[in-house]
């Protein structure tokens, strides 16, 4: 199921998209925002499963062509 820009992602979900497209491991993104790496991970198999994408390159294209990073 590929989200329209307007059923969008959870803030939480489009913030952690935004960092995962300059480059930041879950590791460091976790530390950035006070969360567990596993929280983190979680989040970023939710934006692939909302998204419809195979892997985090087609993740990171989707929140470009919808304007989220």
């Amino acid at each position: 199921m590929h989200l329209s820009p307007t059923q969008s992602l959870t803030r939480r979900e489009a913030q952690i998209l935004r960092q995962v497209a300059t480059g930041k491991r879950s590791i460091d993104i976790a530390k950035e925002l006070g969360l567990s790496k596993h929280t983190v991970d979680n989040h970023r198999k939710n934006i692939l499963r909302k998204t419809g994408c195979a892997n985090t390159m087609e993740m990171v294209l989707w929140g470009q062509q919808n304007k989220i990073v």
